[in-house]
């Protein structure tokens, strides 16, 4: 036993001098090769915190909103009954608008399926009556030959090698009325299944159809009801005194929207390549096309000014980003209706009001030109339109010099 472990301390001694020969020999590999691994780890690490940070952010940013809208209601409730019946219509009105459209493209994709299919049994059906034919030619030309027919050619040859070419060929014209009496089967089988596969979709486009109509009358009543409740706050407004301090009282909130959201989206952090929004100027896109209702600076009441552009637009026309950038609110703002603001950083926003339709939530990255809403008349305008405006830190600014030409439309 001593003598073993005498051998082995060596051994050992050994072992240990060439691992610390090769350490010390090749020390830059080694060292290389632990930056590399602990570089690698501190990525993993600072990519996993980078992208926790933004989830936190994000969440911060939500439950911001989220009071506020909150606080707003409540204050709302207090004072006016009858904008919040509006809010509720058209809120309402938004949904049905979103089903009928979503039925719509559901209705035109399964009438282009029903459509492929027709042409698809089509093509089957002539197919199969080509065959029929066929084959009921094959099988006149086999009786009239009879059963001894290969006997027949036999006899009737001299020389065997004519006599092994016409077996084979019967042979091919044998294997030919086989395949195509099986292709024939095929055929009806898939024409079977197609038939019921286009009756389900009949039924099925039926369905969607009368559930569209009914959506159709819906949102009829909806907006009766809204026409109807437009006319009791224009009557409850009496004085142009309380038309400006509704319209007042409309801003004030859309002031504290801006405002908590400028706070919660500032250390939210954006994509890389991110393109500023400065560095577009001039050259920033429209919202959508249509004339211009009202401008920049034009005035509204005896004490208020327009703070952006009022475009007119077709009911349920496509509202794009002008910039890319962070949706920081996506919801109901009284006297703006569905309302969009989205964060450009740098202290740019910009805003899209009256929409018929939200197509974004907050806290969506959206692209240049990418479709946010559906332009309508919410907030109580009476005809469709989108109120459009550009801030920077907060102040509105004219975007006549931020949006290109109308012309390079």
């Amino acid at each position: 036993m001593i003598s073993l472990l005498c051998k082995a301390i060596p051994l050992r001694l050994k072992i240990t001098q060439t691992i610390l020969f090769q350490v010390f020999a090749k020390p830059t590999a080694y060292f290389l090769s632990a930056c590399c691994a602990f570089s690698l780890l501190s990525f993993d690490a600072i990519a996993q915190s980078s992208n926790s940070d933004e989830q936190a952010q994000l969440k911060n940013l939500k439950r911001a909103i989220s009071s506020l809208e909150i606080k707003l209601q409540n204050q709302n409730q207090e004072k006016n009954a009858l904008h919040n019946q509006l809010k509720a219509i058209e809120l309402n009105a938004s949904t049905l608008n979103s089903r009928v459209r979503q039925l719509n493209q559901q209705i035109s994709g399964a009438e282009s399926e029903l459509s492929t299919l027709n042409k698809s049994k089509a093509q089957l059906e002539s197919r199969i009556n080509e065959q029929s034919s066929a084959i009921a030619e094959q099988i006149r030309a086999a009786h009239k030959m009879g059963e001894g027919e290969p006997i027949k050619l036999l006899l009737n040859q001299q020389d065997p090698q004519q006599v092994a070419r016409v077996f084979k060929y019967y042979d091919y014209v044998l294997q030919s009325r086989s395949q195509k009496i099986e292709q024939f089967k095929d055929d009806i089988k898939d024409l079977t299944v197609l038939v019921e596969t286009i009756n389900k979709k009949k039924i099925s486009l039926a369905k969607k159809k009368k559930n569209l109509e009914a959506e159709r009358l819906s949102l009829a009543k909806s907006l009766d009801n809204r026409t109807a409740m437009l006319k009791q706050l224009e009557s409850s407004l009496q004085s142009s005194e309380q038309k400006l301090n509704t319209l007042k009282r409309q801003r004030s909130e859309l002031e504290e929207v801006i405002s908590t959201v400028k706070s919660a989206a500032a250390d939210i952090a954006r994509p890389d390549g991110y393109l500023s929004f400065v560095s577009s100027k001039g050259q920033i896109l429209w919202p959508l096309r249509g004339s211009l209702l009202q401008k920049y600076g034009n005035k509204r009441t005896r004490d208020l000014r327009w703070e952006g552009w009022l475009i007119k637009a077709d009911a349920g026309s496509s509202v794009q980003a002008v910039h890319q950038g962070r949706v920081v609110f996506s919801n109901y703002l009284r006297g703006f209706g569905l309302l969009i603001i989205i964060d450009h950083s740098d202290g740019y926003m910009s805003l899209y009001a009256h929409n018929q339709e939200l197509l974004r939530d907050t806290g969506d990255w959206v692209q240049r030109g990418e479709i946010i809403s559906r332009a309508g008349n919410t907030g109580g305008l009476s005809d469709p339109a989108v109120y459009f405006e550009i801030r920077k830190d907060g102040q509105p600014v004219n975007p006549k010099s931020w949006l290109r030409s109308a012309r390079s439309f």
